[in-house]
């Protein structure tokens, strides 16, 4: 047993490791503990408490032999030592090998075996040693190829996704730079209605003006026709028989009456007197402002510029 520990720790196992192999297969051997670690890396390398070590297959559990063991033992009562598959009739040391057998081979029919296995022989174990450690090589590669098969695929998964994230990055840009440039286009037709707007209303503002332009030269070529037919006309002077004069008496309402063009301003003195006017005064025009003397009063109203008609402004004086 001891040197099948040694062995298996020689191997590189851990001797916890080990014991719990020679516990697990009830210290069956170097194979089964080989078979055992091996199908199941997943131990811990904790210790466990210490138990008895395990006893070979049939041997009492009593450490005091009584007399009746000591005997010879009778028909029928032989320890069995080993399994054996009745299909392919190979022995196995344990339960657990003989399971291992079945879930290989899919064989199922197994008993008990009073023949018990031999212990390997140095070459033997040599040669199983040289087989584990192949195993071993072959798992552990096996282990790499599958680790680098992974990574390869961890490193593709993250390349996709990486890729995906630059495509779905670029779509975003591309998607922004349209709106922008669907906002730049838009902008760029509203100003060239604007400016189509008010080009259109400069323009109709250029024709209204000169519309009116031509209305107003229009106008002034017609008066200018018409003022140049009435300077070729001659000036016929229209000859007043008669002057309206009103006159204004400060203090009382204002005096009109129709006097003769040849009458004189005499005359006008003496209608006024008439009409009870007895003071001394004198008349004058209200623009251009003169005041008719003694000298005037020979003269007629259509020598001092009174006809048709006129304003007077009666002064007492």
């Amino acid at each position: 047993m001891a040197t099948d520990i040694d062995t298996l720790v020689s191997m590189g196992f851990s001797l916890n490791k080990v014991k719990k192999a020679m516990k697990a297969t009830n210290g069956a051997g170097l194979q089964p503990a080989m078979d055992w670690l091996l199908s199941h890396p997943e131990v811990s390398d904790e210790p466990e408490e210490d138990v008895a070590p395990p006893q070979a297959l049939g041997t009492a559990s009593s450490s005091s032999p009584t007399p009746e063991d000591e005997g010879e033992i009778k028909d029928g009562e032989q320890t069995a030592h080993s399994l054996i598959c009745n299909d392919c009739q190979k022995l196995f040391r344990d339960a657990t090998g003989a399971e291992r057998h079945a879930i290989r081979t899919g064989h199922q029919n197994f008993a008990e075996s009073t023949e018990a296995i031999k212990p390997l022989s140095e070459e033997e174990k040599k040669q199983k040693l040289a087989e584990l450690k192949t195993r071993m090589a072959e798992k552990r590669a096996a282990r790499e190829q599958a680790e680098i098969a992974e990574r390869k695929q961890a490193e593709k998964i993250r390349r996709k996704a990486g890729q995906e994230v630059t495509n779905i990055k670029e779509a975003l840009e591309a998607k922004e730079i349209k709106k922008i440039y669907d906002m730049k286009k838009k902008e760029k037709e509203l100003e060239k209605v604007a400016k189509a707007k008010i080009m259109a209303q400069i323009e109709q503002d250029k024709k209204e003006r000169a519309a009116r332009k031509e209305a107003k030269q229009n106008v002034q070529q017609a008066q200018a026709q018409a003022d140049a037919l009435a300077a070729a006309q001659p000036v016929v002077k229209k000859d007043y028989n008669e002057a309206r004069l009103q006159i204004r008496v400060p203090g009382s309402a204002a005096i009109t009456h129709t006097f003769d063009a040849t009458a004189t301003l005499s005359d006008v003195h003496t209608f006024l007197q008439g009409q009870g006017l007895s003071n001394a005064f004198a008349l004058s025009t209200t623009f251009p402002r003169k005041t008719f003397g003694s000298a005037d009063q020979t003269k007629t109203l259509k020598e001092l510029g009174l006809v048709p008609s006129a304003a007077l402004v009666l002064v007492y004086v």
